[in-house]
């Protein structure tokens, strides 16, 4: 058996024809340049792909990519946040530390706030930089969502009005 009879017996998965054609697409000469809709739907037939499971697979990478920017926003508005709170928290117990230490009392009431404080904000860098799956961001990322809705149709309902 020579090589190129050997090449055509050869099989590959599904995962395996993913991984190569990916790879082939972006060594591609013209892989700077993109596909059209006719050239997709093309490489679809000639893999023996049917138009409506195509435009199906079409319909969930488009849901994909909007949920996956709705997450970056998300993830956005969570370091806002974060630093938001944590420039209080580092302004605020500067004050109080340097407030303690002008004030030269034997006990240093400042660090009770910089400590218990401090545990709070630690927290939440916790769930910023560590908590970026599961059940607790999932529920934080829809209570996002829902006052993101809520602002969006007072907006549009003072935009009618005015």
């Amino acid at each position: 058996m020579n090589s190129s009879e050997q090449s055509l017996t050869r099989s590959y998965s599904q995962e395996d024809v993913q991984q190569i054609l990916n790879i082939a697409l972006a060594q591609h000469p013209s892989a700077d340049t993109e596909l059209s809709y006719a050239q997709l739907l093309e490489i679809a037939d000639e893999l023996r792909i049917a138009p409506g499971t195509l435009k199906l697979a079409e319909t969930t990478w488009l849901t994909q990519q909007g949920d996956s920017a709705k997450l970056q926003k998300f993830d956005a508005y969570r370091r806002s946040k974060f630093q938001d709170k944590f420039g209080k928290y580092a302004i605020t117990n500067t004050c109080f530390v340097a407030l303690n230490f002008l004030t030269g009392f034997g006990i240093p009431w400042s660090l009770y706030v910089l400590i218990f404080w401090g545990m709070g904000v630690g927290l939440d860098a916790w769930k910023l930089f560590y908590q970026r799956q599961g059940e607790a961001y999932d529920r934080a990322f829809q209570n996002w969502q829902r006052k993101q809705k809520i602002q969006k149709s007072i907006t549009g309902l003072i935009d009618k009005l005015v």
